[in-house]
């Protein structure tokens, strides 16, 4: 493969003040690019980025910051990921904001949405020559020339990917000032009141399906933020019968017409999933006992420290049990990033002696919801200068 550009203009990147005009010209015209096209309405991501880039949205991000002195830091590389189509737009569009020159290589894995994405984004190139020149998409090979030989003059750079990805890229050799901004493998989870479901009424229980499966199988279960662990938390002599109610509505939920047409999954993914819960269980990471409802589900008695490392996601569902919050500082660790919570009270409490694992809390349905805070960094602060007075 050869170094291509998926957006070029023909002008050289010049970096910009804070939220310069520019840059909302650029993301209103991408937004409304992406909002009337019928063609993106079969990606769920895609219409989310649109309202998210949303003018009124932009200057809502900008305004929080409004208070600093916000200078660029310069030409930033992007690494982006290979499991989430649309994401590198998001920290890429975070860099715009900051003024800053881009560069940002897509995965050879992607497809879908973001050949979609790409599209979009070289289609609106032309009327914002100012703004694409600092947002340039390119695909090239991992050991390209000009791959090397970017970075060993770039400012600051955003690494997402798995852990053996970021060990590799930060091989590559760069200068001393850079600023690596690193999001490594990460692995999420959701907690569920047994109480709270029992007593649920039908309307409620159905939209709480409709956002878990949302947060958790648009990306097939890849996104960092979308949960492989589902906690059932109360009383456990309520258990059973809160698991059945909630699966059972689950696997409706699935069969649905709307649900059909957004969450499938391959044989290959139906496969890896079975594999995957076949290979946790022979080794004890779960206890067997592996069920069919529309996906796949094992029961964990306790959380594995193995358990963040060998999940691959594509439909497989672990279940434990905790009585209290306090019990989930057991397992967590470093690589725990988001749980999304449903019918749990005292969160905010449990969080003050949560010291390890943990970016972020959201209620289910708002898992992949993106903010400028991800992964416990500030991207702003992290892609920018601020100076000091």
């Amino acid at each position: 493969m050869t170094w291509q550009v998926i957006n070029p203009v023909g002008l050289k990147p010049k970096l910009t003040t804070f939220a310069h005009e520019s840059f909302f010209a650029f993301t209103e015209s991408l937004s409304r690019s992406l909002m009337r096209a019928p063609e993106v309405r079969g990606f769920p991501d895609l219409v989310a980025l649109g309202y998210w880039l949303r003018k009124s949205n932009m200057l809502a991000v900008a305004k929080r910051y409004e208070h600093l002195v916000i200078r660029p830091i310069g030409k930033v590389f992007h690494a982006a990921p290979g499991n989430v189509d649309s994401l590198f737009v998001y920290s890429g569009i975070l860099s715009l904001l900051c003024g800053n020159a881009n560069i940002i290589r897509l995965s050879s894995k992607v497809g879908g949405s973001a050949d979609l994405l790409c599209e979009h984004i070289a289609r609106i190139a032309p009327e914002h020559p100012e703004a694409s020149a600092r947002f340039q998409l390119v695909r090239c090979e991992r050991d390209d020339p000009k791959l090397a030989a970017l970075q060993a003059r770039i400012d600051a750079r955003v690494l997402w990917g798995s852990n053996e990805g970021i060990r590799a890229l930060k091989r590559v050799e760069t200068p001393a000032h850079c600023r690596d901004i690193v999001f490594a493998h990460k692995i999420s989870f959701s907690v569920i009141g047994i109480d709270a479901l029992l007593r649920v009424d039908k309307p409620t229980l159905d939209q709480l399906v409709a956002d878990f499966v949302r947060d958790n199988l648009t990306f097939a279960q890849q996104a960092c933020s979308s949960s492989k662990l589902l906690i059932w938390k109360g009383e456990r002599a309520g258990l059973n019968h809160a698991q059945e109610k909630f699966w059972q509505a689950f696997e409706f939920y699935l069969g649905t017409e709307t649900a059909e047409q957004k969450y499938q999954f391959t044989d290959s993914e139906r496969y890896q999933a079975l594999n995957n819960a076949q290979d946790m269980a022979m080794s004890g990471v779960v206890d067997g006992n592996v069920q069919h409802a529309g996906v796949l589900r094992a029961w964990a008695e306790k959380v594995s420290p193995m358990f963040e490392e060998v999940h691959g996601g594509a439909g497989l569902f672990v279940e434990s049990y905790v009585n209290e919050l306090q019990e989930l500082n057991r397992f967590l660790t470093p690589a725990y990033q988001t749980m999304s919570y449903w019918g749990v009270d005292n969160v905010e409490e449990w969080l003050k002696h949560c010291l390890i694992g943990v970016d972020r809390i959201v209620p289910v349905g708002q898992a992949l919801d993106f903010d400028t805070v991800w992964d416990g960094m500030d991207l702003v602060a992290q892609l920018s200068r601020i100076i000091g007075r």
